[in-house]
């Protein structure tokens, strides 16, 4: 193995442990607190072991389907399994959801799904671009490298899910967290009122 080749490993497993972060919060049973993230839990099943599998993916919704844009690719664990098994559980929020996953392969649906990620944020034109061959993202660009992505589709079954949620932690360590986070709001507070009154 080369330096580099370390070196990007490396970072591809930093980057997975801090777009995992979210799951900690659902395994304290703080999930509802944040719906407002576009972010949700997705349990597949693991094509070799058969196991659960959780994943947390950034998706946008148009009417009761989710859209998520793998950002490793085909390659990625969790869409491997999909090929497998597409049946998935969705949490998002308080919501837990028994879904199928579909592979967009209309470059129509997929630039629309691409769209919606890109029009909230102005981080993506340059995220999409360094995912494609594209110098650019914008809608035209897009539209040209439109096959280079990997976009799934998944639609609510209304059975009930199949596949596990994450687990919580054990009561004392929830309870621990809670009050971690109630010692440092409290302290923050404090702190900007200090702040506050010193002007």
């Amino acid at each position: 193995m080369s330096l580099s080749s370390a070196v990007i490993d490396r970072s591809r497993d930093i980057a997975k442990r801090i777009l995992n972060a979210p799951m900690v919060l659902y395994q304290l049973g703080w999930g509802p607190a944040f719906a407002w993230l576009p972010l949700l839990i997705l349990t597949t099943k693991g094509r070799k072991s058969g196991a659960p599998r959780h994943v947390v993916v950034e998706f946008r919704r148009h009417g009761s389907k989710y859209y998520v844009v793998s950002g490793w690719g085909a390659s990625a664990d969790w869409c491997q399994n999909l090929r497998q098994e597409p049946r998935v559980t969705i949490q998002h929020g308080g919501q837990i959801i028994d879904a199928r996953a579909h592979l967009v392969d209309d470059p129509a649906e997929a630039l629309r799904a691409l769209y919606m990620f890109s029009r909230n944020s102005w981080i993506y034109e340059s995220l999409f671009a360094q995912m494609t061959s594209a110098q650019a993202a914008d809608l035209n660009t897009l539209a040209e490298v439109v096959d280079e992505f990997t976009v799934l589709r998944f639609e609510p079954s209304g059975e009930a899910p199949a596949l596990p949620t994450v687990k919580l932690y054990s009561e004392p360590v929830r309870q621990a967290a809670l009050i971690v986070a109630l010692v440092l709001l409290v302290r923050l507070l404090l702190s900007l009122l200090r702040s506050g009154r010193g002007k």
